[in-house]
């Protein structure tokens, strides 16, 4: 199992640090999930700057940053895409059901 470790920079004890989102809890995903959730996770918080994938030992397995999601270049795009889509698809059933 996997875990998203949400990271934010900031001042903190008078310097510029990285350091665990306050408040938000890190996330078990699975490998196949990791990338979605990580959308979800970056688009429902804009206080984490990036997420830390690590796995079951602790050791960073991926680093997932907010502008790899919003550049069409980036190989992460269609899973924002995805995402998005699928959102706006349940919003609209929500409102015609």
């Amino acid at each position: 199992m996997l875990t998203l470790n949400p990271i934010t920079r900031g001042i903190l004890n008078g310097r510029h640090q990285h350091y665990p989102t306050p408040n938000i809890e890190p996330r078990p995903v699975d490998t196949e999930t990791a990338d979605e959730t990580a959308v979800r996770m970056l688009r429902a918080y804009h206080s984490i700057c990036y997420l830390r994938l690590v796995d079951e030992s602790g050791a960073e397995v991926r680093e997932y940053h907010r502008y790899e999601f919003s550049h069409s270049g980036s190989p992460l795009w269609d899973v924002h895409r995805r995402v998005v889509d699928a959102d706006i698809a349940e919003r609209l059933a929500a409102r015609t059901a």
